[in-house]
Order: structure tokens, then sequence, then C-alpha cells
């Protein structure tokens, strides 16, 4: 009566297409999928953001800054506040998207 529940995913077997075809792709195909589109936001220490971008030195190393990121990973805006960032959000057709 208790048997575990097993995820499954259907095919269509003749044509041997999954019904999950996003677990097909590449972490590079997946990422573009929403490149341009949608963003992601992330608040940094300018010290630890510059690390990965240069331009943040400019800032001091104590300073929070948000970084606002293409779902690629691209980096779109550096901002020193979060109204900042909502809006260049406003101005633009991009979708914020949320982690939980």
């Amino acid at each position: 009566m208790n048997k575990p529940i097993e995820k499954t995913a259907f095919t269509d077997a003749h044509l041997g297409v999954s019904a999950e075809p996003l677990k097909a792709l590449t972490a590079a195909q997946f990422a573009a999928l929403g490149a341009g589109d949608v963003v992601f936001r992330k608040q940094m220490d300018a010290g630890e953001l510059a690390e990965f971008i240069p331009q943040a030195a400019m800032a001091p190393a104590e300073q929070r800054l948000e970084l606002l990121m293409s779902a690629d990973g691209a980096p779109v805006l550096i901002a020193d506040s979060e109204e900042a960032i909502m809006d260049w959000i406003d101005g633009h057709e991009v979708r914020l998207a949320t982690l939980h």
C-alpha cells in the first residue's frame, strides 16, 4: 500500500520524443532560453563583485551593490540601490526572476 511514488517521463515511443524536452538541453542552451527576457538580482559587496567585474573596484570594497544579470549569467547592470534596479527593469522589456 505504501509504495514510493516514482516520477517517469512520458514518451511517444514510436517517435522517441520525451514529454520533458528541457531535460535534453545542455546547460548553455538552457541558460540561453531566457537571455534578454529574464534577469536576476543579487546584492554583493563591491570588493567581492570586483573579482568578477573589475569596474566594481571603483566603489569602496565594503559598499553593497546591486547586480542585475541576464538568464545566461551575463552582467546587465551594477547599481547602488534596489530602486535603481527596479527603475531600469521598468524601462526595459524584461522580467525579474525570483529565486525561492
